[in-house]
């Protein structure tokens, strides 16, 4: 930034502040820079064109593939310019790569072969962070699961196609988004290989269902958890059992819980079809629940009629503090669960409901303040609670 600074004989003197900051807090503000746009900076003056390189964050977007005249082959020698010619003796701790087939097409031509190569030379100088995705699901490259440095992964758009061993000490940060595995003992053997995982997310993972004779481990270290998984494919739920934050997909064929004798906090986001029961089955495996945010489909949905659990949730009971509800219809069910939780949560704080917004409105749904007044009558267990309506 320039700014004009006042002389004391009236004139005024123009200050780069920017460039009179050290060296750290340059290289720190050039890390939010894709490679590309930080590489542009080395053209601003001399203070700035060796700072690039001293960045120890590789950002590689489709971006840098645009301006390469989205040609891959002038892609991959920029790729390989930053990585070979100018940072072999600096530290590179983060590397993400990310090409999308809305920019690319789905990459019948990417050349995955300079791929692995570059996935290779990232991987051997110590990475401790590794994001990619690729425009279409190529095999994840085979050194990828045995770097004992790598603390965060995340593989966008890939395939796990044959039988490798995985040995991720350090990994704490995995996150698989539309992976295609052509076995399931595949991706049992990736959870085996990540002994300190603490966060594990699954969007979209497409495999076999067929779970005989298959071990998935249960994860001990995992904290955290976020499941979206695909629709054929059932889950085995005890990799993360011993989670704190769940966020979940609720199915409509899962009909088995495990106890989840963590869980304090969990998001639940509901399908078109909805079974309550499944809901209800769910809290009774959650004994330390004390927050749950439920998402009901924003589209139009089915719904079984409640049935009032003969008994009530231990966590429901004695334990739960926060309820959230969003996309609230003021449908029969709804309300008849929103109730259940006010009438039975003796240690309720907050009951907070967020009504679907007016684009989505329909013949089921209620006024705000027809809503609000049929809560606002139900008496509560909890003489603390706060019932708010956004």
């Amino acid at each position: 930034m320039i700014v004009c600074v006042p002389l004391s004989n009236g004139g005024m003197e123009r200050k780069d502040r920017i460039s009179a900051l050290p060296d750290e807090i340059l290289c720190h503000i050039l890390s939010f820079l894709s490679t590309h746009d930080s590489f542009a900076t080395s053209f601003l003056s001399k203070r700035w064109q060796p700072l690039w390189l001293f960045s120890a964050i590789l950002h590689l977007d489709d971006q840098t593939f645009i301006r390469n005249g989205r040609s891959y082959s002038s892609f991959f020698n920029f790729a390989y310019g930053t990585l070979f010619k100018c940072r072999m003796h600096q530290p590179l701790t983060v590397a993400r790569f990310n090409l999308t087939p809305r920019t690319c097409g789905y990459g019948s031509d990417f050349p995955y072969p300079l791929f692995k190569i570059w996935v290779s030379t990232v991987v051997q100088r110590g990475i401790q962070q590794l994001v990619i995705e690729i425009p279409r699901a190529l095999e994840v490259p085979h050194i990828i699961w045995t770097c004992k440095t790598l603390v965060v992964l995340k593989l966008y758009r890939l395939s796990v196609d044959v039988f490798v061993k995985v040995h991720l000490p350090l990994l704490k940060t995995l996150h698989l988004d539309f992976l295609f595995v052509s076995k399931s003992q595949y991706l049992a053997e990736v959870l085996h290989g990540c002994p300190v995982l603490e966060d594990f997310r699954a969007y979209h993972i497409f495999l076999d269902n067929k779970l005989d004779g298959v071990e998935f481990p249960t994860m001990p270290k995992l904290l955290r958890a976020d499941l979206k998984v695909d629709y054929v494919f059932e889950f085995p739920l005890k990799v993360v059992s011993n989670v704190e934050h769940f966020r979940f997909f609720l199915k409509l064929k899962k009909e088995s819980f495990p106890l989840f004798k963590n869980l304090v906090d969990l998001e639940l986001h509901l399908g078109l079809n909805i079974q309550w029961h499944l809901v209800i089955k769910m809290l009774n495996h959650c004994p330390k629940l004390e927050t749950i945010m439920l998402h009901m489909p924003v589209e139009p949905f089915s719904s079984t009629s409640w049935i009032c659990p003969q008994f009530v949730p231990h966590c429901v009971a004695s334990q739960l503090k926060r309820c959230t509800i969003f996309n609230y219809t003021g449908r029969k069910p709804e309300l008849q669960f929103t109730k259940f939780i006010l009438q039975n949560s003796t240690a309720l704080q907050t009951m907070t409901i967020h009504k679907i917004r007016p684009s989505y409105s329909s013949n089921h749904h209620q006024s705000k303040f027809q809503m609000l007044q049929e809560l606002v009558m139900c008496p509560k267990s909890s003489a603390k609670c706060k019932l708010l309506f956004k």
